[in-house]
């Protein structure tokens, strides 16, 4: 720094009541991170079907097909899920035994994590700050076909990614 430096700097007033704070550089980085899905959990196509249901009910933002219609689908335009805008932060990881954590969303059990996802978490979970979240996939759908010319309407099972972070 140098001396001009120094007298410019003298010349900034700080307000009274402005505390020191961190510096963005500063934050938390991910320390974790991995995406389970409902079938790896091993979880029945029914069992998806009501944390769905509950995720959707539950959801005070429901916006389904991205605020979209079939009027709107151009063949330019990918395919819309009526859920995909769904989440939730409801998802509890339950730890009672070495090795096996069991995932709960919306109060309801999924399965158990695979073994090697399952100590990376736990050895985590010790240590960091859990972030998780559940994304619906699949269901019903709208999309352009092409051949016939038309937007149509379609279906495909519904499914639950669970995005998990550490920091």
């Amino acid at each position: 720094m140098g001396i001009f430096d120094f007298f410019k700097g003298k010349d900034k007033e700080r307000p009274q009541n402005q505390t020191e704070e961190t510096s963005n550089s500063e934050q938390a980085s991910i320390q974790y991170e991995t995406k389970l899905t409902a079938h790896e959990l091993k979880a029945g196509q029914d069992t998806i079907d009501q944390v769905v249901q509950t995720m959707v009910e539950e959801d005070p933002f429901k916006q389904y097909y991205k605020g979209k219609s079939l009027e709107d689908m151009t063949p330019l335009t990918s395919r819309l899920y009526k859920y995909e805008a769904i989440t939730t932060v409801n998802v509890d990881f339950d730890s009672q035994e070495k090795n096996r954590i069991l995932v709960v969303v919306e109060g309801t059990p999924l399965g158990y994590v695979p073994e090697e996802k399952a100590n990376a978490i736990q050895e985590h979970q010790k240590k960091y700050l859990l972030t998780a979240f559940v994304y619906v996939t699949g269901g019903p759908y709208i999309e352009y076909n092409k051949e016939q010319e038309k937007a149509v309407e379609d279906s495909s099972p519904l499914g639950l990614d669970i995005f998990v972070q550490f920091t």
